[in-house]
């Protein structure tokens, strides 16, 4: 069950304050939650984007670093697990990532 289907099922009509009982602390306190989860939404939208601009990033770093210890003989196997390291990270992120993404956006 998604948090929005755990929300949508609450009775908004018995949570009403009665009409001319004062102050509207209900209202009040949805127009709050849904400033706090617009913004959290936005945060999380971002990190998300860095994290998959830093992650592109570490995948060329362990290439180069991987193909420049291999090929000079200073540590080829340290190199080749790093080659093969960014090329299973880059295979995840490339073909995984975008539908976690999709299932987590969805739910």
């Amino acid at each position: 069950m998604c948090m929005s289907e755990a929300a949508a099922g609450i009775n908004a009509t018995s949570l009403q304050p009665v009409p001319g009982s004062g102050i509207q602390v209900l209202s009040y306190i949805q127009g709050v939650e849904t400033t706090v989860g617009v913004t959290l939404n936005a945060v999380l939208v971002s990190l998300e984007n860095f994290a998959i601009s830093v992650g592109k990033d570490a995948i060329v770093f362990m290439l180069i670093i991987g193909v420049l210890l291999f090929y000079t003989r200073l540590n080829t196997l340290l190199g080749k697990r790093l080659i093969e390291g960014g090329v299973i990270v880059g295979i995840f992120m490339l073909f995984v990532l975008p539908y976690l993404t999709v299932a987590v956006a969805s739910c």
